[in-house]
């Protein structure tokens, strides 16, 4: 909320303008601006702004003119000098306000909730009451019930972490953060929160998972016309979040399903003048990723060569360079290509 915004809702409020849920949302406001205690806001400097402003006051009464003006000026003076303080104290509450983290606690307020950052420099693991686990990056932070609710299961994330949590269909895992919510039966994926360089982001491993915008990552909502579309992930692919639309597209480092899962697996990588498009085939059903060519020129050239200990991007780099080909991706699926 700017100034301009923020002005607009008080002098609404103070003259009855204002509707039911902003006369709650500013009543709710003033409480907390007298009852927090505001840690970023140092007591020297609180007491420099208050002298700065009651400076200016005090400069202004002094300027000569009518003592009736004055006396009229005064309760002006004073409102602005109020507003002026109340914004730049809403301004430091409001820069630490995250809605989304406040309505996850509000909803869990019945439950024993853990707070935990990983203050370490490397990977902290983290056991839910469910036997689902956390395995959370440095400087993250999440919040979790001591025990889970009966009918469903839910943490806040702040940071980086890699879920893998364990099966149960009559109880669906729920991780918010900021800007989604990733809704699982039994997977594995990781979660990054937004940052100033780079938007939220959600790759799946194992398993599918629903991810959708959260309607209250701003102060008042988000309307359904505004709320980005929800996505379905699959293993190796991933959800980018920007200006409320979720993008598809593939992680940056695709592995074998059979590796994920950690199952046996038949299929060799050892190639010998094999056709490009049973390669293809073979790649995609070990990855679960589509790979096709734009021509048929393409499908009938052939490979030889072992591409058992390379990853994916590697082995279509080895392939298209034997064929004069490149590829890109496209979504969630690879396009081979020979045109220039």
């Amino acid at each position: 909320m700017d100034q301009k915004s923020f002005y607009d809702l008080l002098s609404r409020y103070e003259n009855g303008n204002c509707t039911e849920a902003e006369k709650l949302w500013v009543d709710k406001w003033y409480h907390n601006l007298n009852s927090k205690n505001f840690k970023d806001l140092s007591s020297t400097a609180l007491e420099e702004m208050q002298a700065n402003t009651w400076l200016n006051i005090n400069n202004a009464e002094q300027k000569p003119s009518p003592a009736v003006k004055v006396k009229k000026l005064w309760p002006k003076f004073a409102i602005a000098a109020s507003i002026a303080i109340a914004f730049l104290i809403g301004g430091l509450y409001f820069a630490n306000y995250n809605p989304a983290e406040q309505a996850f606690m509000s909803e869990n307020s019945d439950l024993s909730l853990i707070s935990k950052t990983n203050d370490t420099d490397r990977p902290i693991i983290i056991a839910l009451s469910d036997s689902s686990t956390v395995t959370l990056k440095p400087q993250a932070n999440i919040i979790y019930p001591k025990v889970f609710a009966a009918s469903k299961r839910t943490v806040y994330l702040k940071g980086t972490a890699f879920f893998s949590v364990s099966k149960n269909p009559n109880r669906p895992f729920y991780v918010y953060n900021q800007k989604l919510v990733v809704r699982v039966l039994g997977t594995s994926f990781w979660v990054k929160s937004s940052t100033d360089k780079m938007p939220a982001q959600v790759a799946v491993r194992t398993g599918k998972v629903q991810v959708q915008e959260n309607e209250k990552s701003t102060l008042f909502g988000l309307s359904k016309q505004k709320l980005a579309k929800p996505i379905l992930l699959t293993p190796n692919q991933k959800g980018i979040f920007a200006d409320h639309n979720l993008k598809k597209t593939l992680v940056s480092k695709p592995i074998p399903l059979a590796e994920a899962y950690n199952v046996p697996t038949s299929l060799s990588y050892n190639f010998k003048e094999e056709s490009v498009k049973d390669i293809f085939k073979t790649l995609s059903e070990a990855y679960g990723i589509e790979i096709k060519s734009d021509n048929e020129q393409i499908s009938n050239y052939t490979f030889t060569g072992d591409l058992s200990k390379k990853g994916l991007y590697e082995q279509l780099d080895l392939i298209c360079g034997t064929i004069s080909s490149k590829y890109y991706i496209q979504g969630t699926s690879i396009v081979v290509s020979n045109k220039n």
